[in-house]
Formats: C-alpha cells, structure tokens, sequence
C-alpha cells in the first residue's frame, strides 16, 4: 500500500477528472421547476434514431467529438440519449489529461423523469501508460431516490462502492448544453426558470469525500448553485456554419453572467451549436452533420 500522501493524492486526481469530464458531461444536468416551454419532441427523435455529430471546443481549441443519439424502449415506454465522447484531451496547469472513449447514457420517461444514468470512461495522464484508470458509474431511480456504485480500476489504486442514496427531482433531466438533435416549440422571449442538480455528481461526491476522509483529508461540501434563468432572444440571430449562415432562435442560460447557449435553428427546430461559460473558460459543442 503506497503512502497515505500518496494515495490520497491519487484519489484526488481521479476525483478530479471524473468531476472533470462527469460535472460537464460535459456539464452538470439541469431540471427545470416545471416543464420548460423548449420540449424535446421525443416520439419524433425516437422515430428518426439518426446520430448526431459534434466538434468540441475548450477556449477555441478543439479537444474531441462526440456522438449523441436517442433510441425508445418500447417495452418500458422510455427512452435512451446516448453521448459518446472520443479522443478527449484537456490540458490544465500543463497536465494533460486524455479520454480515449467515455459513453454515458441517460434513460428517461416520456414525462421527462430520470430514471437511470450511467457513465463508463477511460482516462490517461499525459502518455503514461501506468496512469490509466477506468471509471465506470451507474446509478438507477426507484420512488424518487437515486441508487447505484463506483468503480475505479486502475495500476496504482482501486476503488469500488455503493453510493450513498439521493433523492431525484422530477423534471426534465436533460441539461440545456447535453446536446441533442432538436428542440421543438422555440419563439422569441421565452422565458423559465432552470434549477441546476445533478444526483449522480451529489452522490459520487460524498463517496470519494468518505474515501479522502479515512486518510485524514477533508472535501468541502458543495453549496447549492442560485437558479438559473433562461430566456429566448425576441429576434433570431445568424450562426455562420460550414454549410453557410443560418438563421437561429439563441437561448440563453444565465446567473449574474451567462453560463450556457444553444442555438436553434428556425426552420426546423435543430441544434446547431451550444456554448458553456465557466471561470474564464469556454465549452462549445459545433453540429458537424
């Protein structure tokens, strides 16, 4: 067994990356106070079943891609938003970080509930092959309380554990930056209110802060985030793409500043571009089909 230092060290380096790629999944979800007046026409997506493709940008350098694509499960009147993400790679404080595939699916009802989600990944530091770990985290909803277990495989450390129980809003759980292929009934000056949560985040946070406890280090809890509003621009702007400019509603999601954007495009109701802003950086995920 390495040095308590040592583990502890590497504890906070996976939980910094799963925070990392996980929290933005790339962004924490989002559930609204009521149903949204932006809704995903989900019969309508799950009859088309077509990927999606996206370039992703961190501060106008691109970092990876990543394919979402919806699929019903008749069986269980639900549906799947798969997002899979491919040759991620972050670099932070002259760390680099890589994501060779991480996938992670959200399984919803048609009322808009969670009712399960899970997220597998790999992630590199830098080229050494002896800092690769694989995260796997499932998390299933039963009577409003989210239920499920971490494991993290790799050479120095593993670390397995059920998560502790978190109770789940009802809602939508789709965050407004998770990408998705359309949006439907989008008009000038909407407006809502957006409440920003994320049980899987909450949960595997107080795992890993009981692991860092057992080596005597402490994790501040995390404070609850202010209500963001959401609202639509009363007139479209132009987006400039590979294909030529395209008209498109901008909604935007904002505290104090602005923290995400997504524009639609006003024939058809498709997303061609969404935008996170957090701490002086920028996420952006570009249609590319």
């Amino acid at each position: 067994m390495p040095p308590r230092f040592a583990v502890a060290g590497i504890v906070a380096f996976w939980l910094a990356t799963t925070a990392f790629v996980a929290y933005r999944d790339v962004w924490p979800r989002l559930f609204a106070s009521g149903p949204p007046p932006v809704i995903i026409e989900l019969a309508d997506e799950a009859r088309q079943n077509v990927p999606a493709k996206w370039a992703m940008s961190r501060n106008g350098q691109k970092v990876g891609r990543l394919t979402t694509q919806m699929k019903y499960l008749d069986t269980e009147d639900t549906f799947t938003f798969t997002y899979r993400y491919t040759g991620l790679k972050f670099e932070q404080s002259g760390v680099t970080l890589e994501v060779p595939e991480a996938t992670s699916e959200v399984r919803m009802t048609r009322a808009g509930d969670l009712k399960e989600q899970t997220m597998k990944l790999e992630v590199q530091l830098g080229a050494t092959k002896d800092a690769r770990a694989v995260i796997d985290m499932r998390g299933t909803v039963t009577n409003g309380r989210l239920t499920g277990r971490v494991d993290i495989k790799s050479p120095i450390l593993n670390l397995s554990g059920d998560l502790d129980q978190v109770e789940v809003k009802t809602g939508m759980p789709l965050n407004p930056l998770q990408p998705v292929n359309r949006l439907g009934n989008v008009r000038g000056g909407q407006e809502w209110v957006v409440h920003e949560s994320n049980p899987m985040q909450a949960a595997v946070g107080s795992l890993l802060r009981k692991k860092l406890a057992e080596f005597g280090l402490r994790l501040p809890e995390e404070k609850a985030k202010d209500v963001l509003v959401a609202r639509v621009d009363r007139e479209p702007q132009t987006l400039s793409t590979k294909g030529g400019d395209v008209s498109c509603w901008v909604s935007e999601d904002r505290r104090d500043e602005p923290v995400a954007r997504t524009w639609v495009r006003v024939s058809d109701g498709k997303v061609m571009r969404q935008e996170a802003f957090e701490k002086g950086e920028s996420l952006v995920f570009e249609r590319e089909d």
